[in-house]
């Protein structure tokens, strides 16, 4: 079934809102984090591509929220897009920062009608943790890699935050 290949691209979804971790030898700094940060993600394989731009926001008091958009194109469907919002808490453990989504949403705002088929939003519980590994953090600019399934994603911090 098309939905289940396309599941672990999905994961993304997810894990956007986790761009997050440590490396200890590039001496992570936590407040670096703080603020609204625009970020990009795109993923291929033979049947399927998925991209989303999703802005997240996170605060000092641990708490995370953002929204964007995700598109994806599955072999023998439309070109679908999707609004996706996501609140989250957020902790720092050892070398790595823990999201934990309190509250997703996926909907599906161009072919609704397909729901009934790639419901993908029931497919993902509510209570969801994530860790990425930050490949580079600095004032403007953000890179993490997933740690449950490798994708790269990029943000920069928005200007009115610099």
């Amino acid at each position: 079934m098309p939905h289940i290949n396309v599941l672990s691209l999905f994961a993304f979804a997810i894990s956007i809102s986790g761009f997050v971790g440590a490396n200890e030898s590039k001496g992570f700094e936590q407040e670096k984090l703080y603020g609204r940060w625009s970020c990009q993600h795109a993923m291929k394989n033979a049947n399927t591509m998925i991209k989303v731009d999703y802005d997240i926001n996170y605060s000092a008091d641990g708490k995370a929220s953002g929204n964007g958009t995700v598109w994806l194109r599955m072999q023998n469907f439309p070109e679908m897009e999707y609004s996706l919002s996501n609140r989250s808490t957020w902790e720092v453990k050892a070398d790595s920062l823990i999201m934990s989504s309190v509250d997703f949403t996926l909907v599906n705002r161009s072919h609704p009608e397909l729901d009934q088929i790639l419901n993908f939003e029931s497919l993902f519980p509510q209570n969801v943790r994530e860790s990425s590994t930050i490949l580079e953090l600095t004032q403007s600019k953000f890179v993490a890699r997933s740690d449950s399934y490798g994708g790269v994603y990029s943000c920069s911090k928005r200007i009115s935050e610099l």
